[in-house]
């Protein structure tokens, strides 16, 4: 046998040992089932209350092998249970799970909690999806996403944050997670609200009435649904993007409150994200502790840092227009959509102003520019 034929039926051997540890280690070490986890309200409640709302979570979406999307149909109940109808095709939300499970879990968790395997290494935390707030939408504040929102954070991830973006992921695909993104939002807005509900309302003897889910999981619907229709659009229409405009802008961002909390330099709080910080305020007094705010999911919020040039909710002028027409939901950022009614072409020179700074573009007399006084500020 000629020196290469024994190399080569060597290697052959070799690889086909690999195959077999790998096929025998995979068989005595199978993947956990993935389970969703109950929320922290749910596990104060009493065992009673914490049986009944998991058994009815999964009535109306099921597993994370096999989820589902069912809403009352209105139709007198069986026994008292309601009866419930498919309202997205169970075939579709089982691939869009597949998909998150292999592709969104690691980070978002099997429960969309927002605390994956990834979550304790990433800053800032990855979304917990479970409240049913989304921060960068095209719809007005406090209003679910258009689908396009959640569509456009999957294509083209999240500037600044560890979200990536997944272009090359098949149409079909985004499409499924997008949908099954949805399930675990209704399914935690839905888990909150009956924990809420029962620890106020019902005795731990007591089974909590089939009303709650009802009028709670058709008012989650109601919202997502209402969300097609309350894209938010100019109020005029975008002007020559100039130094003119420009150096309008600047003005508006020092009069209308932006500098109050982004500086007036644009480059916002990112001291609060430091460690050193934190500790220097802890040490202080606590009437004399600069005041932080913190969003819905309970972390510091502190104002962008414009100079960064990473704006997380897209760079697009429309993309900056909404983030100043409507605030960004769950975070201190408000909607300047009624201080700025009286002047509306003002929210695009503050756009132009913005843009300028992601462009590093340099505009002569800008450094002349002050604020008037007082400062108007916005109610927060």
């Amino acid at each position: 046998m000629q020196f290469f034929e024994c190399v080569e039926l060597v290697r052959r051997s070799a690889s086909l040992l690999c195959l077999v540890a790998v096929a025998l280690l995979a068989g005595c070490s199978r993947t956990p089932k993935p389970v969703y986890v109950a929320s922290e309200a749910t596990l104060k409640l009493p065992e009673k209350h914490q049986r009944q709302l998991q058994e009815t979570l999964a009535r109306y979406f099921g597993t994370p092998l096999n989820p589902r999307l069912r809403l009352p149909t209105g139709e007198p109940a069986d026994d008292g249970v309601p009866k419930l109808v498919d309202v997205i095709e169970p075939d579709h939300l089982a691939h869009g799970a597949a998909v998150f499970n292999r592709r969104c879990a690691g980070c978002h968790g099997t429960t969309g909690d927002g605390m994956g395997e990834a979550a304790p290494y990433l800053f800032p935390k990855p979304r917990d999806y479970r409240p049913g707030t989304y921060k960068f939408t095209s719809t007005p504040y406090g209003a679910k996403p258009h689908r396009s929102d959640l569509i456009r954070v999957i294509r083209r991830g999240a500037k600044g944050t560890s979200m990536p973006a997944f272009p090359w992921l098949p149409d079909e695909d985004v499409q499924a997670v997008v949908d099954y993104v949805k399930v675990l939002s209704y399914r935690g807005e839905l888990e909150a609200d009956v924990a809420r509900v029962a620890e106020l309302d019902y005795d731990a003897d007591q089974e909590i009435d089939s009303v709650e889910f009802i009028d709670s999981v058709t008012r989650i619907h109601d919202n997502w649904e209402q969300a097609a229709y309350q894209v938010v659009l100019p109020v005029t229409a975008q002007p020559k993007y100039t130094d003119e405009t420009i150096l309008a802008g600047r003005k508006a961002f020092l009069n209308k409150g932006c500098s109050k909390c982004h500086g007036k330099d644009g480059r916002g709080q990112t001291d609060w994200l430091s460690s050193e910080f934190i500790a220097a305020q802890e040490a202080l007094p606590e009437d004399k502790r600069e005041k932080l705010n913190y969003d819905a999911w309970g972390l510091v919020a502190p104002a962008a840092d414009i100079t960064s040039r990473m704006l997380h909710g897209g760079r697009r002028p429309i993309d900056v227009y909404r983030r100043i027409f409507t605030g960004i939901n769950g975070t201190p950022m408000p909607a300047f959509e009624q201080a700025l009614s009286q002047e509306p072409d003002t929210f695009w020179h503050l756009v132009h102003y913005v843009e300028s700074i992601v462009e590093g573009r340099q505009v002569e007399g800008l450094d002349q520019v002050v604020a008037d006084e007082p400062v108007t500020t916005v109610n927060q």
